[in-house]
């Protein structure tokens, strides 16, 4: 018997009675996890089902676990589990294809709003200008608190403009940088409740994060045209993007 299971709101499976019973022995499936098969109208706790496993499981090898299904001849993809199925045994649904496990999952989120497991929502060009804007304000207060106590430092002009120029660069750097890497949004773009991230939906490392802050850079060398591909691009990726390898989406 196959089983489906939720984590974090996210459907998992399917897994045979050995291995679902070992991820109850786990504590990976809690008493209160919802759980799936077919057969069943809606998702029930797992307590509920209990009664409908075997009492004494077969041995689940160590890798079992994270052995995938066979491919299905001719089949589709479940766009949420990213498992095949043969295409009669699923519902198509605006272009994607959703297995019978994931199906009440699937249209639950749907109701609530939320977008299915593994899809974005690219953050457009006029949100991310409105994002950069108030990081630039931010930035701008920053830059005269700066000035101010250089003003007061006792240093000869020359000296001054130089000093001037290089903290800004270094706190300009410091700022974009450290936010990406550490939240995967500027205080801007929080505002605006977007987030980078890489094309699979992870955050960005420091290292990542460096190398995008010094690829925007770039275009803004490009007069700015860098940015503008944001407005035509399928993803809304501007040419810092592209070279990092990065998404701007809306936070959910």
């Amino acid at each position: 018997m196959k089983w489906y299971y939720a984590d974090n709101n996210e459907r998992r499976g399917p897994v045979e009675d050995p291995e679902f019973q070992a991820l109850i022995a786990a504590g990976k499936i809690q008493p209160d996890t919802l759980v799936w098969r077919d057969g069943m109208a809606n998702w029930q706790p797992s307590r509920e089902v209990a009664a409908e496993l075997p009492t004494t499981p077969p041995a689940a090898s160590a890798g079992s676990l994270a052995m995938a299904p066979a491919p299905v001849a001719g089949g589709e993809v479940c766009s949420q589990c990213q498992q095949p199925f043969p295409p009669d045994e699923m519902i198509r649904y605006e272009g994607r294809f959703v297995c019978a496990g994931c199906k009440p999952l699937f249209f639950q989120r749907l109701k609530e709003g939320a977008l299915p497991a593994g899809e974005h929502e690219y953050a457009g060009f006029w949100i991310r200008f409105g994002a950069k804007f108030i990081d630039g304000l931010i930035m701008q207060i920053v830059s005269v608190i700066l000035n101010l106590g250089l003003a007061f430092s006792g240093l000869q002009q020359d000296v001054l403009i130089w000093a001037s120029t290089g903290i800004s660069l270094v706190v300009n750097a410091a700022y974009a940088i450290y936010f990406i890497g550490r939240f995967g949004a500027t205080p801007g773009k929080m505002a605006c409740k977007l987030k980078v991230i890489r094309p699979d939906g992870s955050p960005l490392s420091f290292g990542r994060a460096t190398g995008r802050y010094f690829a925007e850079l770039v275009s803004a060398m490009t007069l700015m045209i860098g940015y503008l591909m944001a407005a035509f691009d399928e993803q809304k990726r501007a040419l810092h993007d592209r070279i990092a390898d990065t998404r701007v989406v809306r936070a959910r």
